[in-house]
């Protein structure tokens, strides 16, 4: 297994030069919208799942104690 040697450094350093004339590909707006809007309604359901469970651990907490209560 080949393995780079590096001495001297811990990173490659690039220069300013070379980073301004560095193209980045971007996306159309229409994809990145697109993307937004699915990231959108992810983070809407992970807050209703945050939701429920929190509604699901208090329910169970009260049979929980219900149930070391005898009341059962």
């Amino acid at each position: 297994m080949a393995q780079s040697l590096m001495l001297g450094q811990t990173r490659v350093r690039i220069s300013m030069g070379r980073l301004r004339n560095l193209r980045v590909p971007v996306p159309p707006l229409y994809l990145q919208r697109k993307f937004a809007t699915i990231v959108e309604q992810v983070e809407a359901q992970k807050t209703r799942q945050r939701s429920h469970l929190a509604e699901l651990n208090a329910l169970f907490a009260s049979l929980q104690e219900r149930a070391f209560k005898g009341e059962l």
